[in-house]
């Protein structure tokens, strides 16, 4: 408002001409008073970044202002005021801090070798202008007579100040960047003060300034753009770094504006060429050709130049696309778009370390996709590859904005929900998307149906880590998919002590595999008729050095999930036919050993093979080796079954159908199947007396018509061995017949006499 009233005045003239001076520097004076009160509220309100700036400027506003003061003091009471004077050395003072603050303020921060070249074009052009200064002003005050030593250095300091002042703006000029609002508030302020400076000296050479001149105002609106430069600079956290796109003066007047003005100084070679004689013409006009090819011959140096930088930031461009590309490639799963292991887990640990500050909880759900295997082997992976796309979005549709989906393996996602105040929301969660999975998936008019399991796990409570936690809700899916698939499960600790135990176990197992350490104890079969023993059954035996004894039930089923049965198995073929060759040759010639194998031990395509390579190995003829397979060895490939057992044939090797009766039991595995034993479970020995006893008659009756070797199992009493006995059944087996027993103790029970039952 004081700006605008001193320029008002100075256009209108309100008041007495003798008043004249009062008003105007009165005015003056209040606006110069402003701006340095606004700089210094800017300084107390600025953030932290701004403040040393804002020290530099108000420390030239004040500056100004205390010359100002003493030049207004000066003026109205001495009438003629001395020049230079004090006032003059505040002036001058304050420009220093002014360009301290606008090179503060516009972020002046380069490369080194950009700086130089920036540095160097401005002090082309300053250089330039200066002399066009001295040609026009600096000569005549310089040379004027009539002023003495410190008038005429007061006077240069002025112009020589402000051709500073006009270097730093063709320096903030030449880095061809767009000026930011306080940047140009600034360059506007020092621009009008420069032009102000010029015009005061220009009339005062003239001898025709006066308090009231129109360049008065023009000083009143340099400091009002000035302070309000620094106040809004007060409130502009200065950045570190250049704009990515810069977009301030055309890069060609960046480029071509020193080549400019050194042509320009072409005008001095044309000044001294008139003034010359004939002679000094000649070399002048020479030497003036010569400095205008070489200007031509560095502007086309200067477009090859800018060509190849457009090229190379084409290049750059290119660049930075193919690494944002491998970025997001490194971060994401290319065939759905998601997340991959990686990204999940940076995501995941910036939610877990939130958490950990704000006292919340965060849900991981693991999601592993049903029957995916069968898919891709019915219909190729590339139909497999738009099933997981399918789910992928499907998967997206059921979380909020905030969770985050990811793929993690061939079939199987996890889902990260920030910000989670119970169990509800996850579970709610995981019955929406295993309903989502459920829906058929209908591509090329077939429809295929998959279903999901889901494990749930919360950290920090289950773990604190990305990885403890994402394992966490593994093996919860892992108890879903056990449970019958299609379900969700939250962690339970418990759940993890078993599968670190397995995981021991599983050690543990190999290890003795290598080692040898695997015992085999004999149960002998004995005939009902005599008690004669006529075969043993290998049954394994381990101790794990930290369980103790390790039961079958929980050993085999371990082995055939960790890839561990068929060497297992063929460590039990191997050490079972050493020993009942060592019997046959040492007591009974006649004896033979029964094996169990496991269904999947069964299925390896190789197995007679592996069945041969053992016989062979040991020297054993095949009819001292009986296989005894349970019907679900049967149940996959029946045609596949028959061809094996077969090929066992071919060798001697006998088969025995164990545990049957029960679960899959089908009499038709009977006529179908090349077996010489079948095995009552002992189940039906048990039932004897309730209609145990009809089972195994019917078995045993239609086994003899086929011309098969019946063995009841489970045998612990007397009166048991007469029932089946009785019932047909031609071998026996069970605690009341033998128990088991390490190998060194086999040849003395061949030694005893055969009793009927052993109390």
């Amino acid at each position: 408002m004081a700006s605008l009233l001193h320029t008002a005045w100075t256009i209108f003239r309100w008041g007495r001409p003798q008043d004249a001076v009062w008003y105007s520097d009165l005015h003056y004076l209040l606006v110069v008073g402003l701006s340095w009160a606004l700089s210094v509220v800017a300084l107390r309100w600025a953030v932290p970044e701004a403040r040393p700036g804002l020290r530099a400027l108000t420390l030239a506003l004040g500056l100004y202002a205390v010359g100002e003061g003493l030049w207004t003091y000066l003026e109205l009471f001495t009438r003629t005021p001395p020049f230079p004077s004090l006032a003059d050395a505040f002036y001058l003072a304050q420009y220093p801090a002014l360009i301290a603050a606008l090179l503060h303020f516009s972020r002046f921060r380069l490369r080194r070798l950009e700086t130089a070249r920036i540095l160097l074009d401005g002090l082309v052009v300053t250089t330039v202008m200066s002399m066009f200064a001295w040609k026009g002003l600096l000569a005549g005050i310089a040379g004027d007579p009539d002023l003495g030593l410190l008038e005429r250095a007061c006077s240069l300091a002025y112009p020589v100040v402000d051709l500073a002042v006009l270097g730093v703006l063709m320096l903030l000029a030449l880095r061809g960047r767009l000026l930011r609002l306080q940047e140009g508030l600034f360059a506007a302020g020092l621009s009008l003060l420069v032009v102000a400076d010029l015009a005061y000296t220009f009339l005062e050479a003239q001898d025709a300034y006066h308090s009231g001149s129109w360049v008065d105002p023009l000083w009143s609106w340099a400091f009002v753009l000035l302070a309000v430069g620094g106040l809004v600079a007060s409130r502009t956290p200065t950045q570190a770094s250049e704009p990515a796109d810069p977009s301030g003066l055309p890069a060609y007047i960046v480029l071509y504006l020193p080549y400019v003005a050194i042509a320009s100084t072409g005008l001095f070679l044309l000044e001294l060429i008139w003034d010359a004689s004939l002679l000094d013409q000649g070399l002048e006009i020479g030497i003036l050709a010569v400095f205008v090819l070489v200007t031509v011959r560095q502007g086309l140096v200067l477009s090859d130049n800018r060509q190849l930088n457009h090229n190379l930031e084409r290049a750059s461009m290119q660049l930075q696309t193919a690494q944002a590309l491998l970025l997001h490639q490194a971060d994401h799963d290319p065939l759905t778009g998601l997340r991959n292991r990686n990204g999940f887990n940076e995501q995941l640990q910036r939610v877990l370390d939130e958490a950990a500050h704000t006292g919340t909880q965060v849900g991981v759900l693991f999601i592993d996709l049903d029957r995916m295997k069968q898919v891709n082997d019915a219909y190729g992976h590339p139909t497999g590859d738009a099933v997981l796309r399918e789910m992928a979005a499907r998967l997206r549709t059921q979380v909020r904005q905030s969770d985050t989906v990811a793929r993690v393996g061939g079939d199987e996602f996890v889902i990260l929900m920030p910000l989670v105040r119970d169990g509800q929301g996850a579970a709610h969660l995981a019955d929406r998307l295993i309903a989502a999975v459920a829906e058929p998936v209908v591509l090329q008019a077939q429809a295929m149906y998959l279903t999901a399991s889901i494990g749930v796990a919360f950290g920090p409570h289950d773990s604190p880590t990305p990885e403890g936690l994402i394992q966490a809700a593994d093996i919860a899916m892992y108890q879903a998919k056990q449970s019958g698939k299609s379900q969700w499960r939250f962690f339970d600790d418990r759940a993890r002590q078993t599968t670190v135990h397995q995981l021991q176990l599983e050690a543990q197992l190999r290890t003795a595999l290598d080692r040898g350490d695997l015992n085999l104890h004999y149960q002998p079969l004995r005939r009902l008729q005599d008690g004669k023993t006529v075969g043993f059954e290998a049954l394994l035996r381990w101790t794990s050095p930290t369980r103790g004894p390790v039961s079958p039930a929980e050993l085999i089923p371990l082995a055939e999930e960790r890839g561990l049965i068929v060497p297992l198995g063929l460590c039990v073929l191997n050490g079972a036919a050493r020993q009942v060759k060592r019997w046959r040759r040492e007591q009974q010639a006649d004896l033979y050993v029964c094996v169990n194998i496991s269904a999947l031990h069964f299925a390896q395509p190789d197995f007679p093979q592996q069945v041969q390579q053992v016989l062979e190995a040991h020297r054993l003829p095949g009819e001292a080796l009986v296989v005894e397979l349970t019907e679900s060895a049967f149940l996959k490939d029946l045609d596949a079954a028959i061809g094996k057992l077969a090929a066992l044939a071919r060798l001697g090797v006998r088969v025995a159908l164990d545990d049957f009766g029960t679960g899959y039991s089908s009499l038709s595995y009977l006529r179908q199947l090349p077996v010489w034993m079948v095995k009552i479970d002992r189940s039906f020995v048990r039932a004897l007396n309730d209609d145990g006893d009809a089972f195994i008659q019917a078995i045993t009756t239609l086994a003899h018509r086929l011309g098969l070797t019946v063995v009841a199992e489970g045998i612990e009493e007397e009166w048991q061995r007469v029932h089946v006995l009785a019932l047909g059944s031609d071998i026996g087996q069970g605690y009341g017949l033998g128990r088991p027993m390490p190998a060194s103790d086999v040849a003395r029970w061949l030694e005893e006499p055969s009793v009927t039952l052993n109390a």
